[in-house]
């Protein structure tokens, strides 16, 4: 397994993945965001294997009065049929080292309430379930 962090040329690479949690975005859309969201930090790591890419996690480094500076997972998906090969874990490892390479103080992501199997593999990580999230759509 390699791990990278995706050039704008390499966002096209990941889609399958990213698409099995945005299935609302076309491939098109889907690159159109990223490389706006890539103009303010946001990166995209992936894990590849066998030539085919199999785990990604889109991710940005902030700074909050309450947590500091910190890396915070927007998005973390494993191919569903591939998800006992460990590259969830490699991902998520080579994340914090990248977080503590950046200064960063931790780690935070936010999880839908109905992802039971990504909340016990977080929990499997050490990620512990600190707050809860509120949110209004307008």
């Amino acid at each position: 397994m390699e791990i990278k962090i995706a050039t704008e040329n390499e966002i096209k690479y990941c889609y399958k993945m990213m698409h099995q949690i945005r299935e609302d975005l076309s491939e098109k859309a889907l690159q159109k965001m990223i490389s706006d969201q890539i103009k303010n930090g946001y990166q995209l790591a992936y894990v590849l294997h066998e030539q085919q890419v199999i785990c990604v996690a889109g991710f940005t480094i902030g700074q909050k009065l309450s947590i500091g500076k910190h890396l915070y997972i927007d998005d973390f998906v494993t191919d569903k049929s591939l998800t006992s090969t460990d590259a969830g874990k490699a991902l998520l490892n080579f994340i914090k080292i990248y977080a503590k390479q950046q200064d960063c103080k931790s780690i935070h992501l936010d999880s839908s309430v109905d992802r039971y199997d990504a909340h016990k593999f977080y929990l499997s990580q050490d990620l512990h379930i600190v707050s809860h999230h509120f949110s209004i759509d307008l």
